[in-house]
């Protein structure tokens, strides 16, 4: 088969290099290319758009680790498990496979708990009068929007309060994930009572200067209020499948001879 049969254009997009991007990526992490992408030119015209519009694609495609381009070798599609980041997880359906939403979640408790730990020794009267005024903010906040915002103001104040340059890092990699999830996201939140308990339950962590306890506390805490949201992802997931099939059987009904 032919790389211009198997790869359709693309429609005419407002910014062709984002619209190659996100085409290939997905593909690619389908897994529906081996070992090295189509040759240049016939990428290039299949998908519609110029060579240099491809090359610039392909350069974040290699900053993401999906694929590695080198002189007299062509574009080798790379194994995301060895070479892809953390963002790509923005890109996948974590409703569809609740063994990556799962290891995302394990990733961001290590954090906090690492993160609330070391604040515990270097939090500043400073910091805990901040994360006190935001957690004062989110019991009386009634918009889910803003609540959702703050509650990742409140993540980065602990982790400033560690002084931890790297972990901050490392938000800044699973940002982008949770806009990407505002489903997951609402679902850690959902249960008020037990968001706001969450924050209560940080600062008198913090206040106490106990950094082992700490981490130990709130690794459980965060594991409990994470099965919850695992738990309504998949009731989501289910849900939504549940209406898909309902409206492919419609379509297929209507579109039926009578």
């Amino acid at each position: 088969m032919s790389v211009s049969a198997a790869i359709a254009p693309l429609s005419r997009p407002a910014r062709p290099v984002d619209a190659v991007v996100e085409r290939l990526r997905a593909d690619l992490l389908a897994e529906r290319f081996r070992e090295h992408l189509p040759p240049e030119r016939q990428l290039a015209e299949a998908l519609g758009v110029s060579r240099l519009t491809l090359r610039a694609a392909l350069a974040r495609l290699e900053a993401e680790g999906l694929v590695r381009a080198r002189q007299g070798e062509g574009v080798r599609v790379l194994d995301v498990r060895e070479h892809g980041t953390v963002g790509l997880l923005a890109h996948l359906d974590l409703a569809a496979k609740p063994e990556l939403a799962r290891s995302f979640l394990e990733l961001r408790r290590a954090v906090a708990a690492e993160a609330v730990a070391a604040a515990c020794d270097r939090a500043t009267d400073a910091d805990l009068a901040r994360l006190q005024a935001l957690a004062d903010l989110q019991a009386k906040e009634t918009d889910d929007a803003r609540y959702r915002a703050r509650d990742l103001e409140f993540a980065r104040a602990v982790l400033e309060a560690a002084r931890s340059f790297a972990a901050l890092l490392v938000m800044n990699a699973l940002v982008p994930v949770w806009h990407a999830h505002p489903v997951l996201a609402d679902a850690l939140i959902a249960d008020r009572e037990q968001s706001l308990a969450g924050y209560a339950l940080t600062l008198a962590l913090l206040r106490a200067k106990d950094a082992a306890a700490a981490r130990d506390t709130l690794r459980a805490a965060l594991e409990a209020a994470d099965e919850r949201a695992l738990h309504a992802l998949a009731a989501t997931s289910a849900t939504r499948k549940a209406r898909a099939r309902a409206g492919a059987r419609l379509r297929g009904a209507k579109e039926r001879p009578r």
